[in-house]
C-alpha cells in the first residue's frame, strides 16, 4: 500500500520527525515499511534569488561572474548560461542542495574564480528537458522565496507491507492510529458534519438485504443534486500518489474516504435505480452483469449482487456495473456503504478473476462498524466540493452482532511468551494506546474490550503480540534456542516417521508438502458428501484457506496437477501429514496419514518409456511399493477389498485392511478429476493411517535358518471367470497347500477375446521346500496336483495344461 507522508501528517503531528526515523519506527513496530519514494522534484535550499550583477568571466570567454541576492545576502556565483544577466529572478541553489540527477552543490572554483552556488535551468530542477539556459521566473517573486512554495514541494510516499492480519492498517487513518500508539500522540479525526435539507432519505429510496450473513449491514444515502465540479488539486494529487487516477468529483470522493479510512464505498446514478429501490441478494444461476472495467460477467448464485427491480446493479464488494454509473450527466447520487462477509467477497472475486481496491480490503475483514462514519465522511467531502444536498437520515439495514469482543490477558504468561519481563502497567498502557477498553483488572491479569476494527484479534495470544511488537521488536532478548532432555524419553514415534519417509525415498517416492488449510472446493472436487464432516475455520486468511483437509488425497492430485501442467508429466509422490475432521459426536479429531501418488512411467525403466501405461499397470505397481513399503517397516500384511469411492474410478479402488481394520484407500484417480488437471496417463493414489503401519518398525526380527535344501517349482496357469479375485484364488491354493508350500507368486495377467468375455488368465508360480529333506519330483507333483484340484473344485476356474 502506498502512504503519502504529507496525508499521514493530517491525522497525527509527525513534523519533528525525518523519514527515515518515522519509517524505523513503524518497521520495529511489526508494519514494514518495503520502500521509500520520493516523488517529484526536491527543492530543498534551493530559493528565488535576483541577479544584481553579471559580469563576464575574466578567464573565459562563456562564463559569467554573478551575484545573486538570496533574500538575506548577496552571493557571488560563476554561470555559463547565455541568458544570464542582471535584474532576472531565477532559480538559486545554494550550498547543499541536492539536484533532480542527484549532484551536491559545493563550494567550487572556476578557471580561478570562487563560486558559492549554482543558477539552475529547468531540466537540473527536474521540472522539464529545457536546458538551453537558466530559468527565468516572473519577475514579481520576491528573492528569497523557497521554490517549493512555488513548484510544490516533493512528496515521501512510503510503500508499506500490509499482512493478512492487519485489514485495519489498510488505511492512512490505520496507519496513523499504529503511529499514534507509538508515538504516544493524539489521532485527529476529520470532521463528519455537514448540513442536510428537509427531505428524509428514507422517502427517496428503500433496502432490502436478503441475505443478512453476507451482507450484515447495508446504509444508503441520498443526494439529490451534485453539481459536476473539478476534484480539488489537493484529492487528485493524493489519489495519483496512492496509484489511482482522479476520474470525477463523485468517484474521486469515493476513492479518496476508501484509502481514508478503509471503508470502500459506492456510488449509484440515482436515477438509474429502478424504482430506487436496493436489493441486496444472491445472483441467479446464470445471470450477468457488465461491469464497468465493460467486461460481462457471467454470475453464479453463489455471488451476491446489489440489484434493483430490473437486474443487478453491482457486484457486492468487487466493481459496480455500467448501467448505474456516475455519468457527465448525473446530478442525484445514491451512496452506499456497506459490509460485506470475507468470504463471500473473497470467493466471488476469485471466481470471476477481479481484483479491486474495493474486494482487496474486504476480503480481508473491514470494521463493520465504520459504514456511517465512512459514509458521513463522504457526504461532507461532497458538500464542500460539488456543492452536494444530501436528505437527512440514512436507509440502513442492519443486522450486525452487536456483542463485543472480549479478550483476557495474563500479565505473566504475556512475560513468558515475549521472553522478557514487561510490567504490568506497561502492558495495559501498551493495548490502551491501540484503542483496546480496559474492562476489568486484577495483579494477575485484564480483560479488554477489542476495538471494531481489530477484526484479527480474538484470543490471548493476539494480545500478546500486540504488546510485544508496541514494546520494540528490537528490544526482544537474543536467547539461544534450549531443550529439554528426558532421560528414557522414548523417541521412537518420531524415528518411526523418519524410518517410512527414509523407506519411501528409497522407494523412488518424492516428498511433498501441502498446508493442512485448503479451499473446500479442492476437496469438494473429491469427496463432496463428506462437507458435512469437515473442520471450517471460524476466521479463515482467505477463501482459499477456508477449511482444514480431512484427506491428503485431494492435494496429492492438485500437486500432480501441477507437475503436469509444468511439463513433469511421470511423478511418483508421497506426502505425510494429519488430516482433520468432525467424529460421530460432532467432536474435532484428528489423524495422521501418508499419501502416495504414481503418475505417467513411474515405476518403469528410463528406457521403458514408449508402451501405454495400461490403469492396471499403474495399480499394480502402486500397490507392489505399499506393499514393500510394509514389508519393511515390518507392518502386518495389508489385505486389499473392492470399495466405491469417491474420486476414485469404479472398479479400480480397494479398501486396505492391516491386521483386520480398515486402514486406507487404494485406486485409480477418477477421469473427471484427470481432465480438470489434462493429465493423459493413469494417475494412482494411495492413502493409509500412520498408525496402522508404524507399530512394528523397532520390533526385532527372529533370524531364520538359511534354507539347507534345495526348493523345488511348479507353475499354474488358469483362466478364471468374472468375479474370482486374485485373493480368493491365494487363499485356496494356500487352504489346499501342503506345509511345505513356501510362496505363491502371480507372475502373468491376460485378457483377450480368445479367452471368452469376462475372462482372465492368470499365471502363477508356487514354490515348495521340506525343512529337512530333498522334495522328490513325485511329492511335488502331488501336492501340486492337489493344488490344482481344489482351485477347480472351489472356484470353477479352468487349469491350463502343458
Amino acid at each position: 500500500m502506498k502512504l503519502p507522508v504529507s496525508w499521514l501528517s493530517d491525522y497525527i503531528d509527525i513534523a519533528d520527525l525525518s523519514v527515515q526515523e518515522l519509517a524505523d519506527r513503524i518497521t520495529f513496530a511489526g508494519i514494514e515499511i518495503e520502500g521509500i519514494e520520493q516523488v517529484g522534484p526536491c527543492f530543498d535550499n534551493i530559493v528565488a534569488g535576483e541577479v544584481r550583477v553579471c559580469e563576464a568571466h575574466p578567464g573565459s570567454d562563456h562564463l559569467h561572474v554573478a551575484r545573486v541576492f538570496d533574500g538575506e545576502t548577496e552571493t557571488q556565483v560563476v554561470c555559463g548560461a547565455p541568458n544570464c544577466r542582471a535584474g532576472l529572478i531565477v532559480p538559486f541553489a545554494r550550498i547543499g542542495a541536492v539536484m533532480a540527477d542527484g549532484m551536491v552543490i559545493k563550494k567550487g572554483k572556476l578557471r580561478g574564480v570562487e563560486s558559492f552556488g549554482m543558477l539552475c535551468s529547468a531540466r537540473e530542477l527536474g521540472l522539464s528537458g529545457d536546458h538551453a539556459g537558466i530559468l527565468e521566473m516572473d519577475p514579481a517573486t520576491k528573492p528569497g522565496t523557497p521554490l517549493a512554495a512555488i513548484y510544490g514541494a516533493s512528496e515521501t510516499v512510503f510503500e508499506v507491507e500490509i499482512t493478512w492480519n492487519r485489514p485495519d492498517c489498510l488505511s492512512i487513518i490505520g496507519i496513523a492510529r499504529e503511529f499514534a500508539a507509538i508515538l504516544d500522540r493524539p489521532l485527529k479525526l476529520p470532521a463528519v458534519d455537514f448540513p442536510v435539507v428537509k427531505q428524509k432519505a428514507s422517502d427517496l429510496c428503500s433496502v432490502t438485504v436478503h441475505n443478512a450473513a453476507q451482507c450484515p449491514d447495508y446504509l444508503a444515502r441520498v443526494l439529490p443534486h451534485v453539481e459536476r465540479l473539478p476534484s480539488p488539486e489537493w484529492m487528485r494529487k493524493r489519489l495519483e500518489l496512492c496509484g489511482m487516477r482522479s476520474i470525477d468529483v463523485v468517484v474521486d470522493v469515493s476513492n479518496y474516504v476508501m484509502l481514508e479510512c478503509g471503508q470502500p464505498l459506492h456510488t449509484f446514478d440515482y436515477d438509474h435505480v429502478a424504482g430506487h429501490a436496493i436489493h441486496v441478494r444472491n445472483a441467479a444461476e446464470g445471470e450477468s452483469i457488465k461491469t464497468l472495467d465493460g467486461a460481462v460477467r457471467k454470475l453464479d448464485a453463489g455471488m451476491l449482487v446489489i440489484a434493483d427491480g430490473s437486474g443487478p446493479l453491482a457486484i457486492a464488494g468487487v466493481m459496480g456495473g455500467e448501467g448505474s454509473e456516475i455519468r457527465p450527466e448525473t446530478h442525484a447520487v445514491l451512496l452506499e456503504s456497506a459490509s460485506f462477509a470475507a468470504p463471500s467477497v473473497k470467493r466471488t472475486a476469485t471466481a470471476l478473476e477481479m481484483r479491486t481496491e474495493s474486494s482487496h480490503r474486504f476480503e480481508r475483514g473491514v470494521d463493520p462498524f465504520l459504514t456511517d462514519w465512512a459514509s458521513r465522511r463522504a457526504c461532507s467531502l461532497l458538500v464542500r466540493h460539488a456543492n452536494a444536498v444530501v436528505a437527512e437520515g440514512a436507509v440502513e439495514a442492519d443486522a450486525r452482532p452487536q456483542e463485543k469482543v472480549r479478550v483476557t490477558l495474563r500479565f505473566r504468561r504475556a512475560c513468558d511468551v515475549i521472553g522478557m519481563d514487561i510490567p504490568a502497567e506497561r502492558q495495559i498502557a501498551i493495548l490502551k494506546g491501540l484503542g483496546f477498553a480496559l474492562e476489568s483488572s486484577t495483579p494477575d491479569a485484564a480483560t479488554f474490550v477489542v476495538p471494531s476494527y481489530r477484526v484479527d484479534v480474538d484470543c490471548e495470544a493476539d494480545l500478546v503480540e500486540e504488546v510485544a511488537r508496541m514494546n520494540g521488536l528490537a528490544a526482544l532478548p537474543d536467547v539461544l534456542p534450549a531443550t529439554t532432555i528426558v532421560p528414557d524419553a522414548d523417541d521412537s514415534p518420531a524415528r518411526a516417521v523418519s524410518a517410512c519417509r527414509q523407506a519411501l525415498v528409497a522407494l523412488g517416492f518424492s516428498e511433498i508438502l501441502n498446508y493442512s488449510f485448503t479451499a473446500p472446493s479442492t476437496l469438494d472436487a473429491v469427496a463432496p458428501s463428506a462437507a458435512a464432516r469437515r473442520v471450517v475455520l471460524p476466521n479463515p486468511v482467505s477463501a482459499d484457506n477456508a477449511v482444514l483437509r480431512d484427506s491428503l488425497v485431494p492435494q496429492m492430485i492438485e500437486t500432480m496437477g501441477y507437475n503436469n501442467a509444468h511439463g513433469n508429466p511421470t511423478a511418483a509422490l508421497f506426502e505425510m501429514g494429519r488430516v482433520f475432521f468432525k467424529d460421530a459426536k460432532g467432536a474435532i479429531a484428528e489423524e495422521d496419514r501418508v499419501c502416495l501418488g504414481v503418475m505417467g512411467f513411474a515405476g518403469r525403466s528410463a528406457l521403458d518409456s514408449t508402451r501405454v501405461v495400461e490403469p492396471s499397470e499403474s495399480a499394480l505397481w502402486l500397490k507392489g511399493a505399499l506393499e514393500a513399503l510394509l514389508a519393511r517397516l515390518h507392518a502386518p500384511q495389508m489385505r486389499l477389498e473392492p470399495v466405491a469411492a469417491e474420486g476414485f474410478e469404479p472398479g479400480f479402488a480397494a479398501r486396505i485392511v492391516v491386521a483386520g481394520r480398515e486402514a486406507g484407500v487404494i485406486g485409480l484417480a477418477a477421469a473427471a478429476l484427470r481432465r480438470q488437471w489434462r493429465i493423459a496417463s493413469p494417475l494412482c493414489i494411495a492413502e493409509i493411517r500412520r498408525d496402522a503401519i508404524l507399530g512394528n518398525v523397532f520390533k526385532t526380527v527372529a533370524a531364520k535358518d538359511v534354507p539347507a535344501f534345495p526348493a523345488t517349482t511348479r507353475d499354474i496357469a488358469l483362466v478364471a471367470g468374472e468375479g474370482v479375485t486374485h485373493e480368493q484364488i491365494v487363499k485356496t491354493i494356500r487352504k489346499a497347500a501342503p506345509p511345505e508350500l513356501e510362496d505363491v507368486r502371480l507372475f502373468d495377467i491376460f485378457k483377450g477375446k480368445s479367452l471368452g468375455v469376462g475372462k482372465t488368465s492368470l499365471a502363477y508360480s508356487l514354490t515348495y521346500r521340506a525343512a529337512g529333506r530333498t522334495l522328490k519330483d513325485e511329492e511335488a507333483n502331488t501336492f501340486h496336483d492337489k493344488v490344482k484340484a481344489a482351485l477347480k473344485a472351489a472356484l470353477a476356474v479352468e487349469i491350463r495344461e502343458g
